[in-house]
């Protein structure tokens, strides 16, 4: 028999079972109290949180989970909990799960999930898992993270961000709208997007561009037009305010009429003005949304796409019409060249005729012993050397190295000169005319031989000013000049002439009497520069702007009139300065003007009386008026 235990021993073990409940009952209320602080960091975390239980069933959701997706906890508990989940991914979760390897328990996914109106949501889960002895999944807990808005908002942001840099990359509005478009059917998720704009002539609609998932539906939206009142885009253009509406109803005739004639049905859309600075030009349109309906964010896009393209919409149309404007400028320019060119063909030939029958009655009146014919013979010969100088001005701008008539004539004479030299000597009695009329021909008919030269520049225009001085010596017009350059250029001589002699005699017209020119050849850096500098009215701004344009006199029409070349205010023909500017594109030198007007002159229509010395009797500073031409030659390169 077992001995009985002593009463010492009954006593101890009553002492130990005591700590043991003791022992027992402290660590229950310790638990107690640790899911009671668990449970109410769930409730608190801001984060939706699922628990499942070792059978994969829901055992336990927080506020913020019901918050978010809307299902509350009697809803899924005791359930797998495929509600809130997708189809397609319902098997997601549990394949990756079975793909982790053993010893890892923690998993973070990028997927989606669906609340309980429907609205998929874009969240980041971080899946806790907890394993049994045979390292087997069994319950887990999943924290959720909504970051539909966040995702959306940096789509939108990249949309937004492609479409400005894109937008200046294209020319073409069609091209410019077609991308716009796709970013938008893209961005929101929608069947089409259209960008319509408004014919104000027809008030009317037409559709710039059309994407659209459907192909045929697409080309044939772009073939149609609609009245202003037969779209929600007339009441946008009208009011300016945007317009979303997320269903529309099917009794409606206005939506009858449009779905009928684009043969596709419009079940949701957003309308939203193209606004510029100074009307409505048109709408962008969104329709068929795939998921879920429009809301607020969705049409702040549209509205802020529609604001970065509205202004280039309209910069393209501007340059579309710049474009036809510059073609037809190209053609009427063509058409002018031509008509120049045949001006300064045509004229040739009178002209030529007319100075020789100056010539021949010059000879005839100077047998008769009255004289007072030499003044109408003198105005005739100057105004038939303007004309010559126009013909050549003009030949010099169009440069046109023949001619058919010299063509023309030297066969002529080829095949009939000895009738023709007989002819002449029956007539008038002379022989050896042929080579003076064929000279003659070369003269009129002949390009010129622009020939490339080194010139030393200070000897060129030192013997330039020697000849054209006793041409304006009845001016009192003081020349000073200093010549001096250490290198050749390399110029033709005859547009070289012209250069020099339209600049002095520019200069000496120009400077009232009394005044000085300045004339200067020196060394500059790389080239050598020719200085004309002159005491006259100088230029206003708008005529400084516009004088090496060709054919334009600073002086006003009414003032102007044609003297003699080198007296004050003498008339020109507006060409010389335009001929220099040609001339520096072909020869590669530079020329440009600075000029200040008198302050006694401020208008182009305000006369000078030609004389400083007038000037200097009347109140006031005296005439500050001056002009300089530069003209830069590059030094010849052995």
């Amino acid at each position: 028999m077992t001995a009985q235990p002593t009463y010492e021993e009954l006593e101890e073990r009553i002492r130990n079972l005591e700590k043991e409940a003791d022992l027992r009952l402290s660590l229950g209320e310790k638990d107690k109290t640790a899911r009671k602080n668990y449970n109410r960091f769930l409730k608190f975390l801001p984060y939706p949180v699922l628990i499942r239980d070792e059978k994969g069933l829901v055992s336990y959701l927080n506020p913020a989970f019901t918050h978010t997706f809307g299902w509350a906890l009697k809803e899924l508990k005791g359930k797998k909990g495929r509600q809130y989940i997708p189809g397609p991914l319902q098997e997601e979760l549990s394949q990756k799960i079975t793909g982790l390897p053993p010893k890892k328990n923690v998993l973070k996914l990028n997927s989606k999930r669906l609340t309980r109106e429907g609205k998929i949501l874009d969240v980041i889960m971080r899946v806790g898992i907890e394993r049994d002895e045979k390292n087997l999944p069994t319950s887990m807990i999943i924290v959720l993270r909504d970051v539909t808005m966040e995702r959306r908002i940096n789509r939108n942001r990249s949309a937004l961000n492609r479409i400005s840099q894109v937008l200046p990359q294209y020319t073409e509005l069609q091209k410019i709208m077609q991308y716009v478009s796709v970013e938008i059917k893209e961005l929101l998720g929608t069947e089409g997007a259209n960008v319509i704009l408004l014919d104000e002539g027809q008030k009317e609609f037409y559709f710039l561009s059309v994407v659209h998932d459907d192909p045929g539906t697409q080309e044939r939206i772009k073939k149609i037009r609609f009245p202003m009142d037969e779209l929600i885009a007339g009441q946008v253009v009208k009011t300016g305010n945007p317009v979303m509406m997320t269903s529309l109803p099917d009794n409606h005739t206005l939506h009858q009429n449009r779905d009928e004639k684009i043969g596709h049905k419009v079940k949701n859309v957003m309308v939203v003005p193209l606004l510029t600075k100074e009307r409505i030009i048109g709408v962008i349109t969104a329709d068929n949304k795939k998921e879920g309906e429009f809301d607020k964010t969705d049409l702040e896009i549209l509205n802020t796409i529609a604001a970065t393209v509205a202004l280039s919409i309209e910069n393209a149309g501007v340059s579309e019409e710049l474009k036809k404007a510059n073609e037809e400028l190209k053609g009427l320019n063509a058409a002018k060249d031509k008509m120049i060119s045949h001006l300064s063909h045509e004229l040739k030939t009178p002209v030529a005729i007319l100075l020789s029958s100056y010539k021949i009655l010059s000879k005839k009146l100077s047998l008769l012993p009255d004289k007072s014919w030499e003044s109408t013979l003198e105005r005739v010969n100057r105004n038939l050397d303007r004309i010559i100088g126009i013909e050549d001005e003009v030949f010099d701008i169009v440069e046109k190295k023949s001619f058919l008539h010299k063509n023309i004539f030297s066969l002529i004479f080829d095949q009939c000169e000895d009738t023709i030299e007989a002819l002449i000597a029956e007539e008038i009695g002379e022989k050896g005319v042929i080579p003076k009329i064929r000279k003659k021909l070369d003269d009129i008919f002949s390009s010129r031989d622009l020939v490339v030269q080194q010139v030393y520049l200070n000897q060129f225009v030192e013997d330039r000013v020697e000849k054209l001085s006793p041409l304006f010596a009845h001016r009192d017009v003081k020349a000073t000049v200093r010549l001096k350059s250490s290198a050749p250029i390399e110029m033709p001589l005859d547009p070289l002439r012209k250069i020099i002699d339209g600049l002095i005699r520019n200069a000496v017209e120009n400077t009232p009497d009394g005044g000085k020119i300045g004339i200067v050849v020196h060394d500059r850096g790389k080239g050598v520069e020719f200085l004309v500098q002159d005491q006259g009215v100088g230029l206003t701004r708008e005529a400084q702007k516009r004088i090496f344009e060709g054919f334009f006199t600073p002086q006003a029409t009414l003032n102007y009139s044609s003297k003699r070349p080198f007296d004050f205010g003498a008339g020109g023909k507006g060409a010389d300065l335009l001929r220099m500017k040609i001339f520096s594109e072909r020869h590669h030198f530079k020329i440009r003007m600075t000029s200040k007007r008198c302050w006694r002159l401020p208008n182009d229509a305000d006369i000078c009386h030609g004389s400083i010395q007038t000037c200097m009797g009347k109140i006031g500073p005296r005439c500050d008026g001056h002009t300089t031409v530069s003209v830069l030659f590059p030094f010849f390169e052995s």
